[in-house]
C-alpha cells in the first residue's frame, strides 16, 4: 500500500483554503490527478479521462504539457469540462487538449495519438447491477483506449457493499477483463489538523470528511509491467516516446 502527499487542496475548488464536502460519488482532484500524471506519464503523452468531470484531469494534463482528451456524453458535463480546459488554456496551460461526446471506437479515433495514461474515477456501483457488468464492461472499453505498455489509473470512492469494499471490486473487475493491478494506494484528500489528530479537545461543531480515496493502477495482462516514474525525475531524457508539448 502507498499514500499518495495529495492532501493539501479541496477535492473539490483545488484551493488550500480548507475541504468543503466532496461531491456524491467519485470525484478527481485536482492535486490527485495532477500526481498520477506526474508518475505515470511524461511531457508530450497523451492523457484519456473517459469520463470527464468537472474537468481536473483534462486541465492539469495540459499544464503539465501532456496532451489531453476527456469523454463526456452528457451535454451539460461536456460544456463543463470544455469551459474547465479553456480556462486552464487563457492560464498559459501549454499542452493540447479536446473533449469529446462519445467513446471513440477503432474505426473513428482520430484523436492526438496513442492514450499513454487513462486516469478516471467510478463511483459507487449501480444498486441495479449487482453482478457488476456494468463495470466490466466499462473497464473492458479502457483497454481500446490504451497503447500497449500504458496505465490505467482508477480512482474509487470509499464505499462498501456486500461486505467488498469499491476498490476491490474494480480490482476483480479489472482481471476480469483483461487488466492486471500493479498497486492500489490511498490518495489523502484533506489534510487532519490538530483537532482531527485529537490534540485539541473536539467541539460540537466538528464536522467529519472523508479524507482519501482508493487508487488502483492497471497495466494490460500479458505485458511486461515497468516501475512508474519517479516523483523527482531528473531531466527529460532523450528516448521519450513523444516530444514535448
Amino acid at each position: 500500500m502507498t499514500v499518495w502527499p495529495t492532501g493539501r487542496h479541496s477535492i473539490a475548488t483545488g484551493q488550500a483554503s480548507g475541504p468543503p464536502p466532496p461531491p456524491e460519488g467519485a470525484a478527481v482532484s485536482p492535486a490527485v490527478a495532477a500526481h498520477a500524471i506526474t508518475v505515470y506519464s511524461r511531457p508530450g503523452d497523451t492523457i484519456c479521462d473517459p469520463d470527464c468531470e468537472p474537468g481536473a484531469v483534462v486541465t492539469e494534463a495540459v499544464h503539465a504539457r501532456r496532451h489531453a482528451v476527456g469523454i463526456a456524453t452528457d451535454p451539460g458535463r461536456w460544456e463543463a469540462a470544455r469551459a474547465a480546459l479553456t480556462r486552464a488554456k487563457a492560464r498559459g496551460a501549454r499542452g493540447d487538449g479536446m473533449i469529446l461526446d462519445r467513446l471513440p471506437d477503432r474505426e473513428s479515433w482520430a484523436g492526438l495519438g496513442p492514450v499513454d495514461l487513462v486516469l478516471t474515477a467510478i463511483g459507487p456501483p449501480d444498486p441495479a447491477d449487482p453482478a457488476g457488468n456494468r463495470l466490466r464492461e466499462r473497464l473492458a472499453i479502457y483497454r481500446d483506449l490504451l497503447r500497449p505498455g500504458g496505465h490505467l489509473v482508477v480512482i474509487a470512492a470509499y464505499h462498501i457493499a456486500g461486505g467488498m469494499d469499491l476498490a476491490s471490486q474494480v480490482a476483480a473487475a479489472g482481471r476480469d477483463t483483461g487488466w492486471r493491478p500493479v498497486q492500489r494506494a490511498v490518495a489523502l484528500t484533506a489534510v487532519p489538523n490538530t483537532r482531527d489528530l485529537g490534540i485539541d479537545r473536539p467541539t460540537s461543531r466538528a464536522r467529519a470528511y472523508p479524507v482519501h480515496q482508493d487508487i488502483i493502477v492497471f497495466r494490460p495482462d500479458g505485458r511486461r509491467a515497468h516501475d512508474p516514474r519517479p516523483l523527482d525525475p531528473p531531466p527529460a531524457r532523450a528516448t521519450s516516446p513523444h516530444p514535448a508539448a
